[in-house]
């Protein structure tokens, strides 16, 4: 017992000392920094943790127009809210401010995934092309296993036409998880009990174990830190050998009539290997859990925000039902389409809303100097430093956003009441209101050369659950009271044991 007292004290002690060399650091390079002192800083850290969104809403009051540095546990981030950084931010090269540099090392995913995690990318431009074409070819199978799911999950529990409370988190978790995944993997994988569970586990594990890795494990200790988490969890392992029989079935079909190959992303990414050389079952299945990574989490949580939003104020349910009865016959999801999903403004805006209020957390688009930056305006940042930007501060800004601080579902639907061009479309100004329309006073997707490349099949994912919603089910909180945020450190999550009232809607 004292031995283990003993090692703790000395990680707190090289924690403290490791702050305090970035605190004079910081102070030594940077012109405005919010922190009193180098040891009293240990302690504003500590508190920005849990106190991240008004932390850094009074560090932007403080330092108007400014760059200032902000301390969280064990790690200095430099914040931009004016829109020329955050557009220099964005626009920044990979090789200077990056990225993928960034997240691997807040998130050690060379260590708890393994590098081939980080190694190959070639997903991400199947997304830009494969994912994005084919939006409206995949529609149907979508909303048909949002229909299949929830008809399995939420009607199974709901008594007839009386109000059934609904654990939401779980629930939803579920239904976004299969749909995703019929256009991910197809049927019936996307419905086994398996795959799900690690699919919707993987992100959730890697996101609370990184941090916990970089902050409290010295670095000479981490990749034997991370093994051990690999052999633990085997994350890789169990999917490469669900998706086996799955890969070896279209190698099969690829070789004997490409026309046959199923439409999702399994398939796009098999398609995307050389003839010549095929990727290993091992790197495709380590590409699926990359995009896993990306689609399931960030997706999951700003649906729970929204309906949580809807159930608080039903007002909304019956604005949204009447537009989306203008479009979509309920009775025949065969005729949903993108096409009129996109001219349900009313819908995008209640999303687009959401993602404003309750985004990924109070820091957002984090970038790592991997060698010096300098902004336009003098200010230098030294190789090893994070940038980053003050989202919640940007999206609650008042000089930015009308009553800024309130939930205005019909917001940017208002905004789009501009002139039409003379062929009937939109001017160009009104796209950076739709829902995936981004500026720098809207970071929900990011920006720049890293602007989230499957914020289109998100959005189109979003609208159509929260159309079938409204559509066939009436809902409302308990207490009409929107359930409390969960803040870990700066990241924002909706309430875990959130309850919501559902009935079959009577027609």
């Amino acid at each position: 017992m004292f031995k283990l007292g003993l090692l703790l004290s000395l990680l707190i002690l090289l924690l403290l000392i490791k702050l305090k060399n970035r605190a004079e650091r910081a102070k030594r390079c940077l012109p405005a920094n919010g922190f009193p002192g180098v040891w009293t800083s240990y302690l504003n850290s500590v508190s920005n943790c849990f106190y991240s969104k008004s932390a850094t809403k009074d560090a932007c009051l403080r330092f108007p127009g400014s760059l200032f540095t902000f301390s969280l546990l064990g790690q200095w981030v430099v914040l931009a809210k004016a829109k020329e950084h955050v557009r220099e931010l964005c626009n920044a090269p990979e090789d200077i401010l990056s990225m993928e540099s960034a997240a691997e090392e807040l998130l050690q995913l060379r260590h708890l995934v393994g590098p081939l995690f980080s190694d190959e990318l070639y997903h991400i431009p199947v997304i830009r092309t494969k994912l994005n074409f084919n939006l409206e070819g995949i529609l149907p199978p979508l909303v048909d296993e949002m229909h299949n799911a929830c008809s399995d999950i939420i009607d199974t529990q709901i008594n007839g036409g009386d109000w059934t409370s609904i654990m939401v988190s779980p629930i939803f978790s579920r239904i976004i998880c299969q749909a995703t995944s019929r256009i991910l993997v197809g049927d019936p994988l996307c419905r086994d009990e398996e795959y799900c569970e690690l699919a919707r586990q993987f992100t959730d594990d890697v996101l609370l174990m990184g941090p916990v890795l970089k902050f409290l494990v010295p670095k000479l200790l981490r990749p034997w830190a991370g093994l051990a988490y690999r052999s633990i969890f085997k994350h890789q392992e169990r999917m490469e050998k669900l998706l086996t029989p799955l890969i070896e079935s279209r190698r099969n079909l690829r070789r004997n009539s490409v026309s046959d190959m199923p439409n999702d992303m399994l398939s796009w990414l098999m398609e995307d290997s050389p003839l010549d050389k095929e990727h290993s079952t091992r790197s495709l299945s380590m590409r699926m859990l990359n995009v896993i990574f990306v689609a399931l989490h960030t997706t999951t949580k700003t649906f729970i925000h929204a309906l949580y939003y809807l159930a608080s104020q039903p007002q909304y349910i019956s604005i949204l039902r009447e537009e989306v009865e203008q479009q979509f016959d309920p009775d025949d999801l065969t005729t949903w389409t993108r096409e009129a999903l996109g001219r349900c403004v009313k819908l995008d805006s209640f999303l687009k809303e959401t993602l404003r209020l309750k985004g990924l957390g109070a820091i957002w688009m984090p970038r790592l100097a991997v060698s010096d930056f300098t902004f336009s305006d003098g200010t230098h940042i030294p190789s090893g430093y994070y940038v980053a930007t003050a989202a919640t501060a940007v999206h609650e800004d008042n000089n930015l956003y009308e009553s800024a601080h309130e939930f205005d579902g019909l917001r940017f639907a208002s905004m789009r009441k501009g002139p039409k061009t003379l062929d009937g479309l939109e001017n160009e100004k009104d796209w950076q209101y739709r829902m995936t329309g981004n500026s720098e006073s809207y970071l929900a997707f990011g920006g720049g050369r890293h602007l989230c490349p499957g914020r289109f099949f998100a959005s189109m994912e979003m609208k159509c659950l929260l159309a079938y919603l409204v559509l066939r089910y009436d809902l409302k909180m308990k207490d009409g009271v929107r359930p409390s945020d969960e803040w870990f450190g700066p990241t924002l999550n909706p309430a875990r044991n959130g309850e919501v009232l559902f009935c079959r809607r009577k027609v």
